[in-house]
């Protein structure tokens, strides 16, 4: 009789903490500025939401704003972007904004500080051609609970080929990142209603995956 044992390593993965990342090298930061279509994501807290539409534009600063709301000068990039949930019968186009501190040494890898966080939420470049796409990983663990963990895929114009979507989404799995969870954004109808900051909570019943706000009814009938 011959027996034969197998032995079957299996990774373990920290769900607490935020996935080893290499940026990309030789990183030119002032030619990934300027206006980009975020069309596709992943966000690990945001699994029943989708959008319709996000832009973002990326500018380069010389300072950034600290917890206590004084000024620190070093060096920043700043992202502001617009965005509409795809089941929002209003059509919203709300309004975002977030500023990293930049390491010149380390330009591909940014810093922001959190109170919801440890410390950082850290955002990194995997892989950019500049001219016409770039792909971030953005983490941040938590006090409790486990890591925030998102993506985004972003585009010059409002879509890419297939098989460069293909090559940038292989890319996602060694984050820990399921593709299957990762969504396009159409990028049709965006600019029907002027973009807005809105601040207030955005809230998913149970069951449901239309997004409401307090105090706002969405019970609206289209025709009539």
């Amino acid at each position: 009789m011959c027996l034969v044992f197998v032995s079957v390593s299996t990774k373990y993965i920290d769900k607490r903490k935020c996935p080893e990342v290499r940026a990309v090298p030789h990183f030119d930061l002032p030619r990934m500025l300027g206006d980009w279509f975020v069309v596709e994501y992943y966000a690990s807290a945001e699994e029943a939401l989708s959008y319709s539409c996000m832009k973002a534009v990326f500018t380069q600063d010389d300072h950034v704003a600290t917890a206590d709301g004084s000024v620190e000068w070093t060096p920043g990039v700043t992202m502001n972007f617009t965005y509409r949930f795809a089941d929002d019968p209003l059509g919203e186009n709300l309004l975002g904004n977030i500023t990293w501190r930049v390491d010149l040494n380390e330009p591909a890898h940014w810093t922001h500080a959190e109170k919801t966080y440890e410390g950082i939420y850290n955002t990194y470049v995997l892989d950019t051609e500049y001219k016409t796409w770039s792909l971030l990983l953005h983490c941040a663990e938590q006090k409790e609970g486990t890591r925030y963990l998102s993506a985004f895929v972003l585009s010059r114009k409002t879509s890419l080929p297939k098989n460069v979507m293909a090559y940038l989404r292989d890319k996602l799995p060694r984050y820990d990142i399921d593709i299957n969870y990762v969504f396009p954004i159409p990028h049709k109808d965006c600019s029907s209603k002027p973009a807005k900051s809105d601040y207030t909570p955005i809230l998913v019943e149970v069951g449901s995956k239309v997004p409401k706000k307090p105090g706002v009814s969405y019970n609206v009938a289209f025709g009539h």
